[in-house]
Formats: structure tokens, C-alpha cells, sequence
């Protein structure tokens, strides 16, 4: 038996079977392992009435993804969370269509460890349906599927670090949480927008570009790139490209019209005139000067 399929066993149930995760796409570890019907269903999930030794949670993707709790048929709906407790008996409904979800199992002990930060009750969860509150759930699921799929040593304690972020962000989904948001990820936007310009000063780079790769709308873009760099995108764009022509004529190696081209400017007397407003010489008078 491969060392995946014990771990598989230990979260899943020990009779699952290789067989049965036919059309599943599985990312494992010890304490916390993801699984991802493909074109069918998991043929254990639809076995009648079996329990798993681990916390269960479903990330479902559509309507289709239906599970019979004690006679009772509970359907889960997209951008919701699934969540059922160790050892309560349940199976998963064929329908017409093949369910898209994304299975999270996690370790009993190392969930309830988690927990415990946020409740010192005993919680059971017997087919809680929660609204999912943010995207970064899904960006975690992410990360965990992609480090799974490494081969490097430093693998396993990548996975468990994210196990350890994907429990809690679980639980603040499902428990009362109150997070306090930032505009980080604005701030995050408006750095790749100055990245891109510092990378592609001599291309034609306009306002509605660095809006449409940043996310933004153009005015919020604007009035956020404003805000934190104190100019207009433009205007910054303009000093990152008369800034690099200065280095550039240093080194005396190209004329001023290949510098005004190399560094985005289409005109060489308009290179050579706001050259001179911003810096009190002409082009010509900086590669003179010692």
C-alpha cells in the first residue's frame, strides 16, 4: 500500500479504495488532504451510510453536490461551505449531472486544535451549509493544491503551514469572526502598475493599461495611484522615463534622438524640453557636463 493511500485511509475511511477514487484528483497530506471529482463520482463517497474519522468540509462549485444525512436530503449551492463532523453516517447522491466540489478532509485532533482559539464548546457540525465571506479560501485551496504537486524537501512543511492557515480560515468562515479588512491588495496593484512601467518605460503605456492590469476602473486607479505616490500615473510614468534617459546619456554611447526613443519619447523636442523644466539643463548640457 502506497504511503498516499494511508494517509487517504486515515482521514477518509479505511475501506476506501483505489478503486474508488477512479475519478478523483487527490492531494494528500497527513493532516489535512483535498479531493476533486473529475468527469465522476467518489465510488466511496456514494457507499450508504459511511462515516469518515476526519472533519469533512465541501467547497461546492455548482447544485448538483447532495448528501443524505439521517434520511435527510441536504443540497449545498455554490460559494457555500459543506461541513460535517467525524464518525456521522451520510452518503453523497448520484445525480444526472457529476458534482463539481472540492473535498476538504482534516485530521480530528488537528482540527479540534485549531478550533480552539476561536471556541472552547464542543461543536458538531451535521451538515452545516455557511456562506463562504471572501475569496481567500479559494486562493488557499490553491497554494495547497499546487504545493502538493511539488517535489522539493522543504514539501511537507509548506503543506502543513497551509493546513494550519486552511483550518482557520474554515473555522472563521463557519464560526463568528470579525476580520478587519485592508486595502492591502489595492496597495498590491498599484506596486504591479509601476513594476510594469519600470519594466516597459520605452513602450506606449496609457492610463486605461495600467487600469485594466491592476483590476481597477481607470478613475479608481487613478485617484489610488494618486493618493499613494502623490502624482498621476502619467506623470510618474514621465519621471521613470527621464530618469533612465539620464543614465543613458551618461554613458555617451547613443545620440539624444536614440535616447528620446529608447526611453518612450516620440519626439526628440519634446524629450529635450521637459528634460530641461525638469532637471534646469537640456540633454545636450547633461552629457557635457563632467
Amino acid at each position: 500500500m502506497s504511503r498516499e493511500l494511508k494517509i487517504i485511509k486515515s482521514l477518509v475511511g479505511e475501506s476506501i479504495t483505489e478503486e474508488n477514487l477512479k475519478f478523483i484528483d487527490s492531494f494528500v497530506s497527513s493532516k489535512l488532504s483535498m479531493f476533486i471529482p473529475v468527469g465522476g463520482s467518489c465510488g466511496y463517497a456514494v457507499t450508504p451510510d459511511h462515516t469518515h474519522p476526519a472533519y469533512m468540509f465541501i467547497l461546492s462549485y455548482d447544485n448538483e453536490s447532495e448528501v443524505v444525512i439521517d434520511g435527510k436530503y441536504l443540497q449545498s449551492a455554490p460559494n457555500t461551505i459543506f461541513s460535517l463532523s467525524p464518525e456521522i453516517r451520510h452518503h453523497e447522491v448520484q445525480n444526472y449531472l457529476p458534482p463539481k466540489y472540492c473535498a476538504i478532509f482534516v485530521e480530528k485532533g488537528f482540527f479540534e486544535e485549531q478550533l480552539k482559539d476561536y471556541s472552547n464548546e464542543h461543536l458538531v457540525f451535521n451538515g452545516l451549509v455557511v456562506n463562504i465571506k471572501n475569496n481567500r479560501l479559494e486562493l488557499l485551496v490553491r497554494d495547497f493544491m499546487n504545493e502538493s504537486q511539488n517535489i522539493h524537501a522543504s514539501k511537507e512543511k509548506v503543506l502543513e503551514s497551509l493546513a494550519i492557515l486552511l483550518t482557520h480560515e474554515i473555522v472563521r468562515n463557519i464560526v463568528e469572526y470579525s476580520f478587519h479588512e485592508t486595502n492591502f491588495s489595492d496597495n498590491l496593484m498599484i506596486n504591479e502598475s509601476i513594476k510594469f512601467m519600470n519594466i516597459n518605460f520605452e513602450k506606449e503605456i496609457s492610463s486605461e493599461q495600467l487600469a485594466k492590469l491592476s483590476k481597477l476602473s481607470k478613475s479608481h486607479f487613478s485617484k489610488l495611484f494618486t493618493q499613494e505616490m502623490q502624482v498621476t500615473p502619467m506623470i510618474y510614468l514621465k519621471r521613470i522615463r527621464l530618469q533612465n534617459a539620464k543614465k543613458m546619456l551618461r554613458t555617451k554611447e547613443l545620440n539624444i534622438t536614440e535616447v528620446a526613443r529608447n526611453c518612450g519619447f516620440n519626439s526628440t523636442s519634446y524629450f529635450t524640453k521637459i528634460f530641461k523644466e525638469s532637471f534646469s539643463l537640456t540633454p545636450k548640457e547633461f552629457m557635457l557636463k563632467k
